[in-house]
């Protein structure tokens, strides 16, 4: 199976999470965690934006189908199944579509974020050189 990786800023550290399983990369992405410019990363591959997966976003955006046992109402995998709960052989199981969409960020988000003292320290610098002409 496949497995991906993504690449995330923790402060100031880039960490790494993963292994993930494709549906986890997906529910990465419609909950915003996971943008077109992330860096992700397929088994041992090289590091790429996430813009770069053919059909990531869209398949983000897709319904999905969720199974529930008639009997219990426990969800189950597609049918044909046993329902791990009350052991029934399921051949046609409850269908809920559930509609997806991608969460997006607050755009003035990285205005509220912290600056590093490197980026204060340039602004700092150029204020003052300006300020002398």
């Amino acid at each position: 199976m496949t497995s991906w990786f993504v690449q995330r800023m923790d402060g100031n550290y880039q960490t790494e999470v993963g292994p993930l399983r494709p549906a986890e990369l997906l529910a990465m992405v419609r909950s915003g965690e996971v943008t077109p410019g992330s860096f992700v990363r397929k088994d041992d591959s090289a590091w790429f934006e996430a813009s770069k997966v053919g059909g990531l976003f869209e398949a983000a955006e897709r319904p999905t189908v969720h199974y529930y046992c008639p009997q219990c109402e426990t969800e189950v995998k597609e049918p044909p199944v046993t329902c791990p709960k009350c052991l029934r052989d399921i051949r046609k199981a409850h269908e809920v579509l559930t509609e997806n969409k991608i969460a997006t960020k607050r755009s003035d988000q990285a205005s509220d974020a912290p600056q590093s003292s490197a980026k204060r320290s340039m602004q700092n610098w150029l204020r003052k050189r300006v300020d002398k002409k």
